[in-house]
């Protein structure tokens, strides 16, 4: 099944990404052939949830193959997929595996932060350097910075062992898969979920992989209940379902870099861009310049270019009213970078120079941007590592899903810029672009 979608979109370039973000991407996933599936009778309720085509194609193979024991395998995966840059980025590919008892596996042994005894703190706190430019009447919002820890504790062989004989004979073993993933977070399976799971366990007797590709499988149809899809299918060995999400609902959560908003500014208008990557928390875990850039064009659309006057009353004047409008549904986050970049844009002539020659004009030609096309990432299944540690070329290691936990339910909290923020491995995948600005246009 190749990917099919109703929004428009185009190929990517992937030489010019490559330069403009100063990676190498990866050519391919293995992307393993899932062979044909023989589960769908006990399975009936999640075929209808999920469609006869999805399931056929993609989660009933999957299950079928989770129910069967195969691990080692690197067959097809969701986004973004089995192989990411290994340690150090040298060019290598690491496997984190397809089936989620596999990546569960791998994740233990190689980056640790499963199957803790959760008493070891997984983040600290300290202050967000202010904006060196707010020229703004609209108070700057106050930001905290949320740290991965930096090391995190490995299972080992026993440990595994034991988990796996006490799950087979658990009276929730969906529940303490979730726990095992992550100790410190809430459980996410709501009651719908749990009832469904249910009717698909009864009378089954699931062998260990089997349970975790179930958890994992309803844990993503669950965040995709309420959601929009819009393309699904495979491409360049990943399986891909597109939703579309307002631009309120995504939760902003890093610093941005100017000159790439700047740039994603330019991609909005000239070539379109990927999907942003959220997960089950609502939080951007890639594509904060993508997010931002959609903010900045809303507030500056249509302006004339003499408006850009950080000295002119009427300016700021139109920033306080489209604030007032949307900062809360922005947060402090999006809020806060948003008017930052756009002072350092103003500021700089150069930087001036390209909205007033090419971003403005565009602004009249095209409509307001509130809805993006996004990708799902499972926060708790995935192995989300420190950006330093690993491209350094140190040690791979896990980031707690808490932290996005913590991050939802404090609006204030961002991540922290300088490498030690949370690196999702996704960067180096090649999906379509769409074309944002005519999507918007229905």
């Amino acid at each position: 099944m190749q990917f099919q979608t109703c929004l428009p979109h185009r190929e990517p370039d992937g030489d010019y990404y490559a330069d403009l973000k100063k990676i190498q991407v990866v050519d391919h996933q293995p992307g393993e052939p899932l062979g044909s599936d023989d589960t769908s009778k006990p399975f009936t309720v999640l075929r209808e949830i999920v469609g006869v085509d999805a399931y056929d194609t993609f989660y009933g193979p999957r299950l079928q193959r989770a129910a069967e024991g195969t691990l080692g395998h690197d067959f097809i995966a969701c986004f973004p997929g089995t192989h990411v840059p290994d340690l150090g980025n040298a060019g290598r590919l690491h496997s984190v595996g397809s089936l989620a008892l596999d990546r569960f596996m791998r994740a233990a042994l190689w980056q640790g932060g499963v199957l803790d005894d959760g008493d070891q703190p997984v983040h600290s706190i300290e202050a967000t350097p202010r904006a060196t430019h707010w020229p703004w009447s609209v108070p700057e919002p106050e930001l905290v910075t949320i740290i991965p820890a930096p090391i995190r504790p490995v299972a080992d062989e026993a440990r595994l062992r034991e988990f796996g004989d006490a799950l087979v004979r658990s009276d929730d073993p969906l529940r303490d898969i979730e726990f095992a993933w992550s100790p410190r977070t809430d459980n996410l399976l709501d009651e719908e979920s749990r009832t469904i799971a249910t009717a698909c366990l009864r009378g089954c007797e699931p062998g260990l992989t089997h349970l975790f590709e179930l958890e994992d499988v309803f844990a993503h149809v669950q965040w995709a209940r309420d959601q929009i899809c819009v393309g699904r299918g495979v491409y360049r060995g990943c399986y891909l379902e597109v939703y579309l999400q307002d631009l309120a609902a995504i939760r902003n959560t890093e610093i941005a870099q100017t000159a790439r908003v700047l740039q994603e500014l330019r991609s909005l208008v000239e070539r379109g861009f990927a999907p942003i990557v959220v997960n089950e928390y609502r939080a951007n875990v890639d594509g904060t310049h993508r997010q931002t850039a959609s903010w900045l064009w809303n507030l500056i659309h249509r302006l004339d270019a003499s408006a850009l006057d950080l000295s002119a009353d009427r300016f700021h004047a139109h920033v306080a009213t489209f604030m007032g409008h949307f900062a809360d549904r922005m947060g402090p986050v999006t809020m806060r970078e948003v008017l930052r970049i756009l002072a350092e844009l103003i500021i700089d002539p150069s930087s001036r120079r390209v909205l007033v020659q090419e971003i403005l004009p565009a602004t009249f030609r095209h409509p307001q941007v509130w809805r993006l096309p996004v990708l799902f990432l499972r926060e708790k299944s995935w192995p989300t590592v420190r950006y330093r540690e690993y491209l350094g070329g140190d040690r791979a290691v896990r980031v707690d899903p808490l932290v996005y936990q913590m991050m939802d339910r404090d609006p204030s909290l961002v991540l922290p810029a300088h490498g030690q923020g949370p690196y999702h491995l996704t960067d180096r995948e090649l999906v379509y672009w769409f074309d944002v600005l005519a999507l918007n246009s229905r």
